[in-house]
């Protein structure tokens, strides 16, 4: 059978950009009419009809004998054609007629019947992908065939200069003998200058039309900017997402809330086979927002394609599973409690906590739903700031001296209530309301899920009062400034329930940043927290805020190599935890393996689009400034923008860049820091030398001691050699980061070329532990 033109192609004027984007589009979008009582004509030019194939918006498709030849064709019309219309039909055929390909359907007549234009062309066997993905997902092999098909035939439209705009699975026919793309109408040329100054003006191409597919556009098409072949790689990348997901890539209950979803979400991730995951991957390239991060063309995604790691009888029956992801927002208090105003985000970070590490599920960190405390949640606008699909919602009441927990799962963005629980306790036993809360949930994730999640993590102390000191230096640890009475608290705890991981874990954290940031004791504090950190994996040697912890304490003592190991290990575990590849980014730079970190740092915005990696310094070890300033999230890298500015000369850049700092911040290295770059902002060069001096006697993290000695060689000091062997020695292994254009002039210095060995050395058993521990298959680097 053939198909019919599909009718969910829009043509919509973008609005200005002072109107509301979202209203226009609305306005315009428009149903197809019905064609149901179209007449079948006996004849259409010199092909006598069989029988109508289907039929939309614009036409007819019928199935036809070609008298002459004696063979079958399918014969498409236009349904009441204006000037446009015909333009539109005439430049199908002349794209059509520019491919010939195995993979492209073909045209063999355009022709003109009772003042109505017609094309004949090859009549196909089989089935749409549309309708073979009314039965369900494919495999991922038959996914991979259909991709290399489907972008073979896409380069062989951009190679003869055109770009088809409306790729999309009733686009894709499959036959016995491969798939055939069809249904060239939104065809267009590939920009240049000359089609440029040709098309002004004309019905086709006024400037700000929204033209294709809702589901698989790209946002520069939503948008009404100017596309290319990258446009088509990215509903290719639409088109082959749904067909392993068995769910579109941008989803919504009407073409206002997908479009929004295509310019600012992305689509879960997806867990299965290692091939699986790799296309999943790839996906995550070919549906990059900007043109630019997406693959150049059709052949380097079909060359990709060919890489994924399929069984070698190409049989892989593995599916696909989009994973689910989920918030816990800060729980409501109904009326103001001094006395149990802490419960809000306390309770919400240990139910967090405690769902952390669920095969089947990504748990968003309580910061980010921290993000959204206040009044009731809007549960759909939730859903497309934190791009997650189950938010769960809670409210605290007290009476007298019982507390009422009220709690709901939802499925979002519909706002379908999942589950709801209510409980009620005493206000000493609040920690009975967590632990209840946690099974509660877990056995409601199971039916939404499909499968049954693990259990929850231990989720309470033994005592209420461990669990009250705890969730009380939760709420403290927020601020830093209350480091040390959340230390306290959590000190508190312990007494209470020495045995308790998370506490230790917590207490750990308390003890690194003290030392670190706020410079009490650096050394004792860094053993104290290595020792905390110790007794919490014992206790429970999944625990993901532990291990989060432990990987900052060994890469800043020198044991870069140990973190990556163990992280490692813990990621083949816990596949689907994005904390993990946070840490990964970390000690993975700090022992010279900038691929594996930049690799990490994707998979972990592959799991979690939202969460905050130290990439920013990966980027500018590697001496990429361009990635430097446009990394974008929640930042505490601030002096590398304000050192790259400076050493490029923009200086009212480091003026911006300063603007938004506090001018005399409270914590001791923060103030460090400011007085180095507000020197630099004065271009003062010996008062930033003094504070650079200042800083590094602080310091003994051995790449923030790289990053002053970098800042010392930028200003021409004779002490930057000693600092940047002192970052070497304390176990900062990445010879790629001595190649920064001003530390140029020190290369061929003795001392310096004797260091940069060494952590070459120190970068090579890295190397050696990342391949033996199965870095490469784990993050998808090639070995």
């Amino acid at each position: 059978m053939s198909r019919a033109p599909d009718d969910g192609t829009v043509s919509t004027p973008t609005p200005t950009p002072r109107s509301s984007l979202w209203r226009r589009i609305l306005g315009a979008l428009r149903a197809s009419p019905d064609a149901s009582s179209t007449r079948v004509p006996e004849r259409i030019g010199r092909y006598r009809v069989l029988g109508e194939l289907g039929h939309g918006g614009m036409g007819v498709v019928y199935e036809a004998l070609d008298e002459t030849l004696g063979r079958r064709v399918a014969v498409k019309t236009i349904r009441e054609p204006d000037r446009a219309t015909q333009k539109r039909f005439r430049r199908e055929a002349r794209a059509a007629a520019s491919v010939s390909h195995p993979h492209v359907c073909q045209l063999f007549e355009i022709g003109e019947d009772g003042g109505r234009l017609f094309l004949a062309m090859e009549l196909l066997a089989g089935t749409t992908l549309a309708d073979r993905l009314r039965d369900g997902a494919v495999p991922v092999g038959e996914a991979v065939a259909i991709g290399r098909e489907m972008l073979s035939a896409l380069a062989a439209l951009h190679g003869a200069g055109v770009v088809h705009r409306d790729l999309k699975p009733s686009n894709v026919f499959l036959t016995p003998h491969g798939l055939k793309l069809l249904d060239f109408g939104l065809a267009r040329p590939l920009p240049t200058e000359l089609t440029r100054t040709l098309e002004q003006g004309t019905e086709l191409t006024q400037p700000g039309l929204i033209i294709g597919t809702p589901r698989y556009m790209a946002p520069e098409q939503v948008l009404g900017q100017e596309v290319d072949e990258r446009t088509d790689v990215f509903a290719a990348g639409a088109v082959l997402y749904e067909t392993l997901a068995g769910r579109p890539a941008f989803v919504g209950s009407t073409a206002v809330e997908i479009l929004s979803a295509t310019l600012h979400e992305s689509p879960p991730a997806l867990s299965g086979s290692a091939a699986v995951v790799a296309m999943d991957r790839l996906l995550r390239r070919a549906l990059a927002k900007k043109p630019a991060e997406r693959f150049a063309s059709a052949e380097e995604m079909a060359r990709e394609l060919g890489a994924v790691p399929l069984a070698e009888d190409r049989a892989e029956v593995g599916l696909a599973r989009p994973l689910r992801r989920l918030i816990v927002l800060p729980f409501r208090l109904l009326r103001p409690d001094p006395e149990i105003d802490f419960l809000g985000f306390a309770l919400a970070d240990a139910v967090t906590g405690a769902l952390a590490g669920q095969p089947s599920l990504v748990v968003r960190g309580a910061a980010a739903g921290a993000r959204f405390a206040g009044e009731a949640p809007d549960v759909r606008e939730i859903a497309a700031a934190a791009e997650v699909d189950l938010v769960v919602t809670g409210t605290l009441l007290r009476a007298g001296d019982q507390l009422r927990l009220t709690s709901q799962l939802v499925e979002a963005p519909s706002g379908t209530l999942a589950s709801s629980f209510t409980t009620q306790s005493p206000i000493t036993d609040v920690f009975l309301l967590q632990d209840q809360l946690a099974e509660r949930l877990v056995e409601s994730l199971s039916l939404t899920l499909g499968k049954a999640p693990d259990g929850p993590r231990r989720a309470v102390p033994r005592s209420a009062r461990a669990y009250e000191l705890f969730l009380r230096g939760n709420e403290l640890v927020r601020d830093w400034n209350q480091v040390r009475l959340a230390r306290d608290m959590y000190e508190g705890c312990l007494q209470e329930d020495p045995d308790w991981a998370p506490a230790w874990a917590r207490l750990a954290r308390c003890h690194r940043l003290l030392g670190k940031y706020f410079l009490e004791e650096p050394a004792a504090n860094l053993g104290r927290a290595e020792t905390a950190l110790r007794r919490a994996l014992e206790l429970d040697p999944d625990l993901p805020v532990a291990h989060k912890v432990y990987a900052h304490v060994e890469a800043e003592g020198g044991r870069a190599r140990e973190a990556m190991r163990r992280l490692l290990a813990l990621g083949r575990r816990r596949r689907h935890d994005p904390e993990v590849f946070a840490g990964l980014v970390h000690c993975c730079r700090y022992a010279g393996l900038f691929e594996a970190s930049l690799a990490a740092h994707r998979e972990a915005r592959r799991l979690d689009p939202h969460i905050s990696t130290s990439v920013t310094y990966t980027h500018w070890m590697r001496g990429d400034f361009e990635a430097v300033m446009s990394e974008t999230g929640d930042r505490d890298d601030f002096e590398l923008l304000v050192l790259t500015h400076y050493a490029q000369g923009r200086h009212d850049q480091v003026r911006a860049e300063l603007s938004r700092l506090p001018r005399a911040p409270s914590i001791p290295v923060f103030a460090l820091v400011t007085e180095v770059l507000r020197a630099f902002e004065r271009q003062d060069l010996a008062g930033a030398a003094r504070a650079l001096r200042a800083a590094v006697e602080a310091h003994t993290d051995p790449e923030a001691l790289f990053v002053y000695g970098s800042a010392l060689a930028l200003l021409g000091d004779e002490e930057a050699v000693p600092v940047l062997a002192r970052a070497v020695d304390g176990g900062f292994h990445a010879p790629e980061a001595f190649g920064q254009p001003w530390l140029a002039g020190l290369l061929e210095h003795p001392q310096v070329r004797e260091m940069k060995e060494r952590a070459r050395e120190g970068r090579s058993e890295a190397e050696r532990a990342f391949r033996e521990a199965g870095g490469p298959e784990l993050l998808g680097l090639r070995p």
